[in-house]
């Protein structure tokens, strides 16, 4: 009886064991677009084409921060194809998250902003100025980066994307959404902390929690 108790342990051991594994598999394996629906969802949104920009870009931030540059491109994708209406939030952030990692060299970081770039156009063609613009206000000093990879991906917007992204942009200070610019972006945290995301209102005044609107 002793014995036949021993082995009925183990298999209870062994088959917890399995269990386990399988989870951590899952997780371990997780696409990037399970992953920004997981963090969409963990507020209380279970269709993530009813998310708000706000929130939907909140959690693309909350995620992207945790990977390695070279696997934005591939969360980019994955973000568009979720929500092509927020192609160039979701471009401006990857972008900005590459400008800020200080471990990464200029040269490659440049790469890094052309793939990312590509990537966002092809998934959504129609948003090749748009993304270019809100890529540009993201990373001025990688303008040129941004511009080339850009017209490289839609030479058809050649004219329309060097005039985006070269307009005079906002100071990059907070990273908010408007819904009066076409990119729905204005600005961002250096911090990149998706508690500080702001919003303008229908006036175009920044509402942001560092800045509270006038009366």
């Amino acid at each position: 009886m002793n014995a036949l108790h021993q082995s009925k342990v183990l298999l209870r051991h062994l088959l917890l064991f399995a269990c386990g594994c399988g989870l951590l598999a899952v997780t371990a394996f997780a696409t990037p677009a399970e992953e920004i629906t997981r963090a969409v969802e963990v507020n209380g949104v279970s269709d993530v084409s009813q998310a708000t920009p706000r929130h939907f870009v909140k959690a693309f931030i909350a995620v992207t921060l945790r990977v390695e540059p070279r696997e934005l491109p591939n969360y980019v994708i994955a973000a568009i194809n979720l929500r092509p209406d927020l192609a160039p939030n979701v471009v401006a952030v990857a972008v900005k998250i590459v400008s800020k990692k200080s471990e990464t060299k200029p040269a490659l970081q440049c790469v890094l902003i052309e793939r990312i770039i590509r990537a966002a156009i092809a998934s959504n063609p129609d948003a090749a100025v748009s993304i270019a613009k809100a890529s540009a206000s993201a990373s001025p000093t990688l303008r040129r980066c941004v511009i080339s990879a850009a017209i490289a991906a839609a030479p058809e917007a050649k004219d329309q994307i060097v005039e985006a992204a070269t307009a005079k942009t906002i100071p990059l200070a907070f990273l908010t959404f408007s819904v009066a610019d076409s990119t729905g972006l204005s600005s961002w945290t250096t911090a990149l902390n998706p508690a500080n995301i702001s919003q303008v209102g229908d006036n175009g005044v920044v509402n942001s929690p560092e800045q509270p609107p006038s009366h």
